[in-house]
């Protein structure tokens, strides 16, 4: 390394730039650490909304829409769950999506057993939409309650979940309200996936300020969302992002841009949804989202990518490097931002149900998570998002960006 630089012509310190870098990253990774601490400080929990007060309202006719397609594996479970609700007044829509598998028979059958339980089966889509989102919208529009809960068909609840959701969402005066599920993983390289996700996630979102109607925080999870229908009708429905395949995300986005109040609670007590099965059913089922939720911006997507491989990948290698060169300063900072996220990752944000040693393979994490930022841009750009129909090519997903309606 060079001395200290006595006057411009002399070379760059590049012991101190290294101190500055490292002194950088340690400083995002605190600032990370922080939002998390303080989300999980502010984030209030389903299961802790407190019982029926006596000045609550009765509990309104809720309508839950399940949208799904080549569901046999979890959709018993699932329907069963929501007809075991603890809820004196639902009915519930289950849109079959052009299933080849026995989704729908098995709907069909519970059915027959359960006269809350409607079966609605879609034959064609329709130009203009993906799968999921055209499905959503037919089980709304056959709805009657005041209040919907989307939801998919692999998500099961707890007997409590909804009449929790829907008191809450009474009582703060919210027209949307989501939940966040808890997602089973197996596997440790997964596990770290999603630890690496939720935590940029979260730090990204702000999921907290979602509830402040001064804060343009927004948020949405297709797992569980609770909406007043006449604020859904009013917002325009799943029409507003037929061409979204982050539809959740994007209408709670158009919620908060119309006006609406919204707010997010933890809800991995009470709701369970299961993940990905293995590293490649995660890259395969990622390549739809991620580019669209950087909003199809190459500048974005190199960012986020550029930005998750500092982050991760960087102080690791470079920690013991400038500690074998003597030094030292920089080395030490480099190594303290891993030590950061490993503490985070496994105490303020870590779900009980992983091993401790699920944060360790943060820069394989890192690496994977930017590969799968960039194949989703390049799959997105080459050939466009096909989501349970035709392939959408990128000149018309752009268009189909949220925007308020004027």
């Amino acid at each position: 390394m060079t001395g200290h630089p006595t006057n411009p012509g002399d070379p760059i310190d590049t012991s101190t730039v290294a101190v500055a870098l490292a002194a950088l990253t340690l400083a995002v990774w605190l600032g990370i650490a922080l939002v998390s601490v303080f989300a999980a400080i502010r984030i209030p929990q389903l299961q802790e909304v407190s019982p029926p007060h006596s000045d609550d309202p009765p509990l309104p006719h809720l309508s839950i829409i399940v949208a799904a397609k080549n569901e046999e594996r979890s959709v018993e479970g699932a329907l069963r769950s929501l007809l075991a609700l603890h809820y004196h007044d639902l009915e519930v829509i289950f849109v079959n999506d052009r299933s080849d598998d026995r989704t729908g028979d098995i709907a069909e059958r519970l059915s027959a057993e359960d006269d809350r339980l409607t079966v609605l089966h879609m034959k064609n889509l329709p130009p203009g939409w993906f799968g999921k989102c055209h499905a959503v919208q037919r089980g709304a529009d056959a709805a009657t309650g005041q209040v919907l809960l989307f939801t998919d068909g692999d998500v099961s609840f707890a007997p409590d979940a909804a009449s929790h959701g829907v008191r809450h969402l009474l009582r703060e005066r919210l027209d949307h309200l989501s939940a966040s599920p808890r997602l089973a993983v197996t596997g440790t390289m997964l596990q770290s996936c999603l630890i690496t996700f939720q935590l940029f996630l979260g730090a990204k979102q702000r999921l907290w300020k979602v509830r402040d109607p001064g804060s343009k925080a927004f948020f949405g999870v297709g797992s569980c969302t609770f909406m007043r229908a006449d604020s859904y009708k009013a917002l325009g429905g799943h029409a507003r992002v037929a061409l979204r395949p982050d539809e959740d995300l994007r209408l709670g986005q158009l919620v908060k841009m119309s006006g609406m109040r919204s707010a997010f609670l933890e809800g991995e007590e009470m709701i369970a949804c299961p993940w990905y099965h293995s590293l490649g059913g995660l890259v395969r089922g990622v390549e739809k989202n991620l580019f669209a939720a950087l909003d199809y911006s190459l500048l974005k997507m190199v960012s986020a990518s550029a930005g998750l491989i500092w982050l991760t990948v960087v102080p690791v290698v470079l920690a013991p490097l400038l500690l074998a060169t003597h030094e030292v300063p920089a080395g030490l900072l480099f190594a303290a931002s891993p030590l950061v996220y490993w503490l985070v990752a496994t105490t303020v944000t870590r779900d009980r149900s992983y091993a401790w040693w699920s944060a360790l393979p943060l820069p394989l994490a890192g690496l994977l998570t930017a590969y799968m930022i960039w194949r989703s841009a390049i799959l997105t750009m080459g050939r466009g998002v096909a989501w349970g129909g035709p392939a959408v090519p990128l000149a018309k997903l752009k268009s189909a960006r949220v925007r308020v309606a004027k």
